[in-house]
């Protein structure tokens, strides 16, 4: 008996994808902030869960992207080059990030009113 192929799942018509939900939340989220900002004081506290969630997952996604990158690598002087290779990376990036948001925090200013 031969399997058949899984076919793709087909979203209805008139549900808009991932990405377009996400925007019209972001347009939809902003234009309430604008309009009632008081609310936003009223949800802080949903506001300071959902920052602590994203923060605490960050440390076990990192660990275990790097431990499942180690162990496809293979042999140990792969994975020294590619610890060099990666460390080098990091540091560039990091590097890059600071002074570009250095830069937009002196042109921006924010907190000045």
């Amino acid at each position: 008996m031969i399997a058949k192929a899984a076919q793709p799942i087909r979203r209805p018509w008139y549900l808009p994808s991932l990405t377009t939900q996400i925007m019209i939340g972001l347009v939809v989220g902003g234009f309430v902030g604008w309009l009632r900002p008081d609310w936003g004081n009223a949800v802080y506290f949903l506001r300071d869960i959902f920052i602590n969630l994203i923060k605490s997952i960050i440390a076990p996604l990192v660990f275990s992207t790097i431990v499942v990158g180690i162990a496809g690598a293979g042999a140990l002087r792969k994975v020294g080059r590619m610890g060099i290779k990666a460390l080098i990376y990091f540091e560039l990036v990091t590097t890059a990030a600071l002074f570009i948001g250095l830069a937009v925090v002196n042109f921006i200013k924010p907190g000045l009113g």
